[in-house]
């Protein structure tokens, strides 16, 4: 059940934020133009687009009735923490127009699922989840960070876009996924056979080699979507070293 409610809370939020960034802002696709005409679930087949406020607290209102089954069951930290998240599904279309949007990704999607979805399960809280989720967190965030790409000059004589991406950004995220499963590992706070993980190392250093400012529209979204492999890839490794 907590697995469905963080889901169904990040769908709310998406409807939320389609919704926001259409209707009542100018920055209409605002999160990318590589990527542009992004859509939640549903809209525009089943739903129309100028009801996903509704549909986004629909949502919301889902995950609450969940969190409130657990609060019975296990105090006011459920409240703390499903807050925050609450929040975060809220109100992330104005902390990504002031340029939050990846630390909020890396925060949500790295600490606090984490630590989140490991007091539901022991029923105490605890620094070892924030550590473990960092590898992943810098993975989800360098995704994130390239799924933001935007043009700053549409088309080259060559045929290729130019990025308002920092490859360095992108290099020093990937970096610090690794460097921190390798020393997580060093530290016995991630178990050994978490090592596994490494295996995807070569291939987001050949991703991340390849990503320049300037390059075709297709091999930027190719190295995008390797790149969320990747961090699946990873992450799955990472947590059969636990059961290994």
């Amino acid at each position: 059940w907590v697995t469905f409610a963080i889901f169904i809370a990040q769908v709310g939020g998406d409807y939320f934020y389609y919704y926001f960034t259409h209707y009542h802002t100018d920055q209409r696709d605002a999160h990318t133009k590589v990527f542009a005409g992004w859509k939640p679930l549903f809209t525009g087949t089943l739903l129309n687009p100028e009801h996903t406020v509704f549909a986004g607290t629909v949502c919301l209102l889902l995950a609450f009735f969940i969190g409130i089954f657990y609060y019975i069951q296990l105090g006011n930290t459920v409240i703390l923490l499903a807050g925050i998240g609450g929040a975060v599904a809220v109100f992330f279309t104005p902390l990504m127009l002031r340029g939050f949007k990846e630390p909020v990704i890396f925060i949500t999607f790295g600490p606090l699922v984490m630590l989140s979805v490991y007091y539901v399960l022991s029923r105490e809280l605890s620094i070892t989840p924030v550590w473990v989720s960092l590898p992943a967190a810098f993975l989800v965030t360098l995704v994130a960070y390239l799924i933001s790409a935007r043009f700053e000059v549409q088309e080259t004589d060559s045929g290729r876009i130019v990025l308002n991406v920092n490859v360095n950004t992108i290099r020093w995220l990937a970096g610090l996924a690794y460097l921190s499963l390798v020393v997580l590992i060093i530290i016995r706070i991630i178990p050994a056979w978490s090592i596994l993980a490494l295996i995807t190392l070569p291939f987001e250093y050949l991703i991340t080699k390849n990503i320049s400012q300037e390059q075709k529209v297709i091999d930027y979204l190719w190295a995008t979507v390797f790149s969320l492999i990747v961090y699946v890839v990873t992450g799955g490794l990472v947590a059969l070293g636990f059961m290994l």
